[in-house]
């Protein structure tokens, strides 16, 4: 009984003592809400004492999330942190703004947190209107890339340019082939007016760092510099929008659609979908080739990001659960072996390809596209309106 009260006094002081720093962090950031002060404090907290506080929440964390493999972490989650529950609820990218715009900071049993895409609408709608606040825990400054702290990312994915090549070879290695006449109806891409992250890659494209690019392609393929031809458009990017997305069918409004048309359609199409569609498909990877060395680029990456309501009653258990989403357990979901086109954002993260037609995040980060938020934002409007009026 003495060694009971021994080791009950022992856990109680230890409780204490976490929850005394917490509350005196929490106290003195001044100007902070008590959800911004806590969000702070446990930045610098480990797992475990985050464990202590996250029990002294009651409910559920109500997780919003692009991604369904959200509610596997989910369940490893829990398994993990006995006591604490989880709410996963699977809400599309387009539905995503509308709800927590409606949601956050109203009477609404909405979410705690989001894992969501698209880096120009969750600035512009949530983060920039102070609806979203980011957590960044200090344990993985040093394995995650500067450029994924803030906002807090915790996976990359990739859509790739793949063809059908039951056929044989088609010869294609530079996008501009794609602009071409002879693929008009042949390739398949998501409608961008109704997917975020499409129209943000053709809209990455006019930056000044990829126009470039797209200018050294044309003239890798036809022998002779880009200039404006009889439409005027404004650069090289502008004229390849205009000439692939003219050659583009919508028919398929998910990207496992893409996946199954181009397997069992015509040899030489051409899809850009999500690699990981490829996953578990045999019959996919026998029959598509993936366009890795494509001149210019092979398709475009997308961050998912992690991010706290700035409403939550439950701060510190969304930090814990964004910790363990980071680590190599809790980001298993999307990235254990036989999982494809997902990237954590730990670099300490190995990949575990077991279809052999994977590499490693920095070779896509060299072949694709990428979103920046800020040269979105500065150009949205225009580049939105020019691309939206072509898409037929």
């Amino acid at each position: 009984m003495m060694k009971k009260a021994i080791a009950m006094v022992l856990i109680l002081s230890v409780c204490l003592s976490v929850f005394a720093a917490g509350s005196k962090e929490v106290e003195s950031a001044k100007g902070l809400s008590s959800v911004e002060a806590a969000l702070r404090s446990a930045e610098k907290m480990s797992n475990e004492q985050l464990y202590e506080l996250a029990k002294q929440e009651s409910g559920s964390l109500k997780v919003y999330s692009t991604t369904s493999l959200c509610g596997t972490a989910a369940e490893l989650f829990m398994t993990k942190y006995p006591g604490l529950k989880v709410a996963y609820s699977s809400v599309g990218e387009t539905d995503m703004f509308t709800k927590l715009e409606t949601e956050i900071g109203t009477a609404a049993d909405g979410a705690d947190m989001a894992l969501l895409q698209n880096a120009y609408l969750m600035q512009s709608l949530l983060i920039d209107e102070g609806s979203l606040l980011n957590y960044f825990p200090q344990m993985y400054k040093d394995v995650i890339p500067a450029e994924y702290q803030s906002p807090t990312a915790m996976l990359l994915v990739n859509k790739l340019f793949m063809w059908n090549n039951t056929g044989g070879d088609i010869g294609l290695d530079n996008i501009w082939q794609l602009a071409e006449p002879e693929y008009k109806g042949k390739i398949y891409f998501k409608d961008p007016n109704t997917e975020p992250v499409g129209m943000n890659f053709l809209i990455m494209l006019t930056s000044p760092e990829w126009n470039a690019k797209i200018e050294a392609a044309y003239k890798d393929l036809y022998g002779k510099a880009w200039t404006q031809t009889n439409n005027k458009l404004p650069s090289a990017a502008h004229e390849w929008i205009d000439k692939f997305l003219a050659n583009c069918s919508f028919e398929y409004t998910a990207d496992g659609g893409i996946a199954t048309g181009l397997t069992n359609g015509a040899p030489g199409n051409v899809g850009l979908f999500v690699f990981s569609k490829l996953r578990g498909n045999a019959a996919a990877r026998e029959k598509l080739s993936v366009a890795a060395d494509l001149n210019c680029f092979a398709g475009f990456m997308y961050p998912t990001y992690a991010q706290v309501c700035k409403d939550t009653d439950m701060p510190y258990t969304s930090a814990l659960f964004i910790n363990f989403i980071l680590s190599e357990e809790g980001s298993s979901p999307w990235t254990n072996e036989g999982v494809m086109g997902n990237y954590s954002v730990n670099t300490s993260i190995p990949l575990q390809d077991g279809t052999g037609i994977d590499h490693e995040v920095d070779y896509w980060l060299e072949r694709c596209v990428v979103e920046d938020g800020q040269y979105l934002a500065s150009v949205y409007a225009d580049v939105f309106e020019f691309i939206s009026i072509r898409i037929k």
